[in-house]
């Protein structure tokens, strides 16, 4: 399988860039980041070539996974041009938020479950939302003008959490819905450190750079390998 194959190589360049990263903002990490994100996104249809019994659950995958991308592209270009770091910042939020609708989709179409799971899921991750909103003094982040748009993107980023677990649950945890479900913890872990050198104090660090986006990667390359296991 091509899959196999590429995927040591794909994995091998972000840990690479995750190193990178730590050392700060620059056009040539920026460079870097592309690349393996594309990585992640090139190891998702090297999936689908592999398993074409839901084509349509791939492709919603992909997509989440492209959108991904230009968010990557974008939150690095909020610290190169700083002048305009408001525009990328929520650019970023857009694109991230719009991916997890994409993998909400794809979750909703494969596994089959029920509406009522469903509007469990959207009511648990308002609590979700709400709660990490209520939580910035205890975790000492100040959201400021950003406020509203963590709301809205914590929302749809618990949804894939929560819609992985409801259907890793109703599958007896199916190999794919484990995948995701593990995928979406780590992605909600990335975006937490991520909140935290973003809207907190001395937490710019190497480490925390390094931590947020080997999260991140882990996420997307175990999202993007339940392709090759949907039925």
């Amino acid at each position: 399988m091509v899959y196999y194959v590429a995927l040591p190589f794909c994995l091998v360049f972000s840990l690479i860039f995750c190193f990178n990263r730590g050392k700060g903002f620059s056009v040539k990490n920026l460079m870097l980041k592309c690349i393996s994100s594309l990585c992640f996104i090139l190891t998702a249809v090297f999936a689908l070539f592999s398993n074409q019994n839901s084509i349509v659950y791939g492709a919603l995958i992909i997509f989440g996974s492209v959108l991904g991308l230009l968010g990557d592209i974008v939150l690095d270009l909020k610290g190169i041009y700083e002048a305009d770091k408001n525009i990328y910042m929520k650019s970023g939020f857009i694109f991230f938020l719009f991916g997890h609708i994409f993998y909400s989709a794809a979750i909703i179409y494969a596994s089959g479950i029920k509406l009522w799971a469903i509007l469990l899921c959207v009511l648990f991750s308002v609590v979700f939302s709400v709660l990490n909103i209520l939580s910035a003094k205890i975790t000492k982040v100040e959201f400021g003008d950003y406020k509203r748009i963590v709301f809205i993107y914590t929302v749809f980023l618990a949804m894939t959490m929560s819609l992985s677990f409801a259907a890793a649950l109703s599958s007896g945890f199916a190999k794919p819905y484990v995948l995701l479900l593990i995928g979406s913890v780590l992605f909600t872990l990335s975006d937490a450190i991520l909140s935290m050198t973003y809207f907190g104090k001395n937490k710019d660090t190497f480490a925390y750079y390094f931590l947020n986006h080997l999260c991140y990667y882990a996420a997307q390359y175990l999202i993007v390998s339940s392709i090759l296991f949907i039925k």
